[in-house]
């Protein structure tokens, strides 16, 4: 299986699924005109890493704005690794926000509730 790389723009997030390393990386900011064809494709990939990725795996996010259409895209990559965690893959899964950005820790917080894989919570001076 091939990495993933999408490389940020002013709309979309940088994306960087490193099969070598484990290392699956969102970092940026969401806010896509077409959610759908934007993450669809994101979490295709991630449904065929599930099958056949590393033993170890980290899901680093390092967003500094989603907007809502996106949140439900995120929620579905947290779900997925959720829902396949039982088939021997470690996963441990980040999420990054400024220290002065209750939205984003909120967010964090959020999603850290909804999903059974545990979600560590770093707060940082920059993203």
């Amino acid at each position: 299986m091939k990495s993933l790389r999408i490389y940020e723009t002013p709309k979309t997030p940088d994306i960087d699924f490193n099969v070598d390393s484990g290392v699956l990386q969102i970092s940026g900011v969401s806010i896509p005109e077409d959610s759908v064809e934007f993450y669809a494709p994101v979490i295709n990939w991630l449904k065929d890493y599930m099958k056949t990725g590393p033993d170890k795996n980290q899901m680093v996010f390092k967003l500094s704005y989603i907007n809502t259409s996106s949140l439900q895209f995120i929620y579905e990559l947290l779900s997925t690794i959720d829902d396949n965690i039982d088939q021997g893959l470690d996963f441990s899964i980040e999420w990054h926000y400024l220290s002065e950005d209750d939205d984003m820790r909120e967010l964090g917080e959020d999603f850290k509730s909804s999903i059974h894989t545990k979600i560590s919570l770093i707060e940082v001076k920059a993203v």
